[in-house]
């Protein structure tokens, strides 16, 4: 074992039986690989310092009146009022992944929004194989232009109105969605921002990184744009999803992004991330090693990063892939998933499910225009290792002390 040390319970102040920290053959306390085999081991808190506090803002719970107030006041309710700040060394286990409860209202709303963004798609291309197959040329040529249309039509500029509407109430709600952090780590990514935000896994589709649109905007003092392929924005009815604030996954568009102010949310695994869906329920896999652009894009504009994990984006949807590889080839190429999915009774609106995003502390970056291959490996490693270190110092707060995640 890395560590070669046994503890107390791992939601109560640690105490180290036999002897006085964790031992890694060659290194020092404090070291990294000291501070990592603690975290692999569940013994994130003895770190110096380490007896923090965690904190939690439960969005959900949030009523309108609230999101209706002037931005200095509506900040400084929610901190004081609705943010839950733990007893030393944390929260219980499994005591912030509760259902949140949902009215009638608010439960039409959000599955009425998400049918349409996640079921369109699905509608459209079943009416277009039926127009090929039963109908004829004139029939295709209706599809075709209503499809282009949906493609195609100008969206209006509604992001900051979105953010503080009743849609993105009931969406909380709807999957009880809750922000978790330890510490400052929270607020000092509010003071550093702009930051690149890091947020896998992507899931079927990459739900608590779309919540944290409107939430980060709403209830921080910082601006914020979700990152999407530029298909998303030609996908009729899923291209809806982009009014909450999106610019394009392209280098120059990000880069802009950040050098207005803004902060841009990544989910680094993309595509390839919807075919690591883990089929274990005992394990979360994000693919991310290969996955090195948002550190050489982080380098070159000298943005902090944000590493977050999103417990439960994964368990929204159920998916099916072909054994062989070939959905995810044809993915690639096309830059567009083409795989099965479903949920609710068997339709394509998500399950109920908590979800929860949890924030790391933000990583400093030295802003270098031409980094070096090893600059670029440096920082990613260092970037993967703070995701899984967020997964676990929070895993066992939200009920999934038993997930081990695997990262290829």
């Amino acid at each position: 074992s890395e560590v070669s040390a046994t503890c107390s319970s791992p939601l109560t102040p640690r105490r180290w039986r036999g002897t006085a920290t964790p031992h890694v053959p060659g290194e020092g306390r404090e070291s990294e690989p000291w501070r990592a085999a603690c975290v692999r081991h569940g013994y994130w808190r003895s770190f110096p310092g380490s007896m923090v506090r965690m904190k939690c803002l439960n969005l959900w719970a949030l009523p309108p009146s609230v999101l209706a107030l002037p931005e200095a006041e509506r900040l400084k309710l929610i901190k004081e009022k609705y943010t839950v700040v733990s007893d030393e060394g944390g929260f219980a286990q499994a005591s912030q992944n509760s259902q949140a409860p949902l009215s009638t209202a608010d439960s039409v709303l959000a599955l009425t929004f998400l049918s349409v963004v996640m079921g369109g798609p699905v509608v459209l291309m079943a009416s277009g194989f039926a127009c090929i197959i039963f109908g004829s040329w004139v029939h295709c040529v209706y599809w075709l232009t209503t499809a282009l249309a949906l493609a195609t039509h100008p969206l209006p500029d509604v992001a900051a109105p979105l953010a503080r509407s009743r849609l993105s109430l009931a969406l909380y709600r709807y999957f009880s969605y809750r922000w978790l952090w330890s510490g400052d780590d929270g607020e000092h990514g509010e003071a550093v921002a702009p930051f690149v935000g890091c947020g896998p896994p992507h899931g079927v589709l990459p739900l608590a990184n779309v919540l944290s649109i409107p939430a980060i905007n709403a209830c921080t003092s910082a601006s914020f744009v979700g990152v999407a392929a530029s298909v998303v924005f030609f996908t009729p009815f899923l291209r809806y999803l982009t009014l909450f604030g999106c610019v394009s996954a392209s280098a120059g568009d990000i880069t802009k992004a950040l050098s207005s102010g803004a902060c841009a949310g990544i989910v680094p695994d993309g595509i390839a991330g919807i075919f690591r869906l883990a089929q274990h329920p005992t394990e979360e896999v994000v693919y991310l090693r290969a996955r090195k652009g948002l550190a050489k894009l982080a380098l070159r504009t000298g943005r902090p990063i944000m590493p977050v994990y999103s417990m439960g984006n994964t368990r929204a949807f159920s998916a099916a892939f072909d054994p062989f590889g070939l959905m995810e080839r044809l993915s690639r190429a096309a830059q567009a998933a083409i795989f099965v999915y479903w949920g609710r009774c068997y339709l394509p609106v998500p399950y109920r499910t908590p979800i929860t995003m949890c924030f790391g502390r933000p990583i400093e970056v030295t802003r270098t225009p031409h980094p070096s291959d090893a600059e670029v490996d440096a920082l990613h490693e260092r970037l993967q290792r703070e995701i899984v270190e967020t997964f676990e110092r929070h895993k066992a707060v939200v009920g999934w002390g038993n997930i081990k995640l695997r990262l290829e």
